[in-house]
């Protein structure tokens, strides 16, 4: 199989789609994966025809976590990369395990940082590594089939990406995160309903249309507008209230002196769908 053939991607209407695509190992990840996906979600940030964006896997699994059998995890060869690039990141690597600082990089967060609505359409088995992906992305939907699980304890590991340990307790509250993660639990569809991982669970077969219908629910919206807001969510989680309301306030200023503001007012006015231009 060609890398390129190992996560594929399509856009249909202004909704880029993102599918893993080695069904054969439950789309577990190996490194030609991780390299393109990181290309995938470059691409997807310069690409002004896309305005939200859909992640799912192929066959009867969302993602497998990594694909340890043949090699490296993904993970561990990146931070080799950037250790080989940059040799002072083995120094930063080494204090912020020492102080549990944020010194790491958060570039592995890959859907979170697309200044773009993602959303994860999570089909049958994730666990591990794919666990942490659907947390990168800001809206998550399951099949019936889904099942999910941050296994990594019962290998002798961390959530790798970090966003089990700092996401998912904003996601589903500090006592059920610490459940999850510590036992290595996999839960059904419906209990990620229930502890709001996810914001729906639909028929198999319904996955994906379903997705796409959520996708053009935010494709209505102001470009500009969704990336601004996405943008001070994010960055909330890590201010204080006073903080946030002085950069909001900013924000505000900034989004309501653009022609997209003034087509939203217009367009309300006139009884007619908005036309962005995305300044």
């Amino acid at each position: 199989m060609a890398d390129q053939d190992v996560v594929l991607y399509s856009k249909e209407d202004g909704i880029a789609i993102v599918t893993f695509n080695r069904p054969e190992k439950l789309n577990a990840l190996n490194w030609e994966c991780y390299k393109r996906l990181e290309s995938i979600t470059e691409e997807i940030k310069k690409d002004d025809e896309v305005s939200t964006v859909i992640l799912t896997g192929n066959g009867r699994a969302f993602c497998a976590g990594a694909d340890v059998t043949g090699g490296e995890m993904p993970g561990i060869r990146r931070r080799k990369e950037m250790m080989a690039a940059n040799p002072s990141y083995r120094a930063v690597e080494r204090a912020s395990a020492s102080t549990f600082d944020l010194g790491g990089s958060m570039e592995n967060w890959r859907f979170n940082r697309i200044s773009k609505i993602t959303i994860a359409a999570i089909n049958g088995a994730t666990v591990g590594l794919g666990c942490e992906i659907t947390l990168h992305c800001d809206v998550r939907i399951a099949a019936e089939s889904a099942r999910w699980g941050e296994v990594f304890v019962l290998r002798g590991l961390v959530p790798d990406t970090g966003a089990g340990t700092w996401l998912l307790p904003r996601i589903v509250g500090l006592s059920k995160a610490l459940e999850l993660v510590c036992s290595g639990e996999i839960i059904d569809a419906q209990e990620m309903l229930r502890i709001g991982l996810v914001s729906k669970v639909v028929p198999n077969e319904e996955l994906m249309p379903t997705a796409k219908e959520m996708a053009k629910k935010f494709m209505k919206a102001s470009p500009l507008a969704v990336q601004m807001a996405k943008q001070l969510i994010y960055r909330g989680l890590e201010r204080t209230a006073l903080e946030h309301i002085r950069d909001n306030s900013i924000a505000y200023g900034l989004i309501s002196n653009t022609e997209d503001h003034t087509e939203g007012v217009k367009s309300f006015l006139e009884k007619r769908e908005p036309r962005w231009m995305r300044r």
